[in-house]
């Protein structure tokens, strides 16, 4: 049924005159008995009894006003969030992040959606990226944040790669290779080493790069940073992640950065993820575009102290 009739009508149980009516909704008095005339028609009742004093409710007309005012309140919600949606500023969302990007971006997108768009709903899953595709293709995630590798040839994903910077091992400032200039890449292996969970990719790459194995070497992983961090200021572990990830550690001293010999010039190849058949939400797309603006300035601030 036409919304804009129903308005009609509503104006008309509340003035009981076409002549005040009309001027309400903006209609000649013709126009509007035309329309309240057409409803009456569709419905086969009588909604108003006319009289030369003018007009009153019929017993049909009390139920169908009392149902249409809440037809149209809903109308003019529907209108107002959908208005809001467009701005990115309601609805819901949920988001999946990887290890890293549940370090860097946790914080900085519930901040952002607290303060710009409070009416979003805003849900937060971790997880490995195996478990965070299960949720997309389930779509209990609408975007989620992580490794991609190995992706790329898939029809029902869109990728959008994230700004990358290094990897790097790193230990407690007392540790034995802190004070070393350079540490060969085998002699690194001979300690306790700590990591986050791997995909297959990047164990694969670092196993390219000590030329060897490396599963059985790794004596510690999770899937969660601060427990990484932890192990290598508190149990004298040395640890591998993303330079960024480590970077709040660095700069108070907690943690140094392992010299290696040959370097690493090894990067995590992460983006965000999401399916290719299905169109983003205005705050999908902002979730997105923030997560790229901060990976950017991470990429900037590493590329600013290499050549510092």
């Amino acid at each position: 049924m036409d919304i804009r009739k129903l308005r009609h009508v509503l104006s008309l149980a509340q003035h009981l005159t076409f002549s005040r009516a009309s001027i309400d909704v903006n209609l000649s008095q013709p126009a509007l008995s035309r329309s309240i005339q057409s409803i009456e028609a569709e419905l086969g009742i009588a909604l108003f009894d006319r009289s030369p004093s003018g007009v009153s409710l019929t017993p049909f007309g009390k139920v169908f006003t009392e149902r249409a005012r809440r037809i149209v309140l809903e109308a003019n919600e529907l209108q107002r969030d959908l208005a809001l949606m467009q701005l990115g500023e309601y609805g819901e969302l949920s988001i999946g992040l990887g290890a890293t990007p549940a370090i860097l971006l946790t914080q900085p997108l519930l901040d952002y959606f607290l303060l710009h768009a409070p009416q979003v709903h805003v849900s937060i899953k971790r997880g490995g990226r195996d478990a965070l595709l299960r949720l997309l293709l389930d779509e209990q995630v609408d975007i989620f944040f992580g490794d991609i590798a190995l992706l790329e040839d898939r029809s029902d994903l869109h990728l959008s790669p994230l700004p990358r910077w290094s990897s790097g091992f790193f230990c407690a400032p007392d540790h034995p290779l802190a004070a070393r200039s350079v540490v060969p890449r085998d002699e690194l292996l001979s300690h306790r080493i700590g990591s986050i969970e791997l995909s297959p990719w990047a164990m694969a790459d670092l196993c390219e790069y000590f030329e060897q194995s490396i599963a059985s070497v790794i004596s510690f992983r999770s899937d969660d940073f601060r427990d990484v961090e932890a192990a290598a200021v508190g149990a004298r572990v040395v640890v591998f992640g993303n330079r960024s990830v480590f970077r709040n550690a660095i700069q108070r001293g907690a943690l140094v950065e392992v010299p290696l010999d040959p370097p690493l010039e090894r990067a995590a190849r992460l983006g965000s993820v999401t399916l290719a058949a299905r169109t983003l939400s205005p705050a999908v797309s902002r979730a997105k575009a923030l997560a790229e603006s901060i990976f950017a300035d991470y990429a900037a601030t590493e590329i600013e102290a290499k050549i510092d």
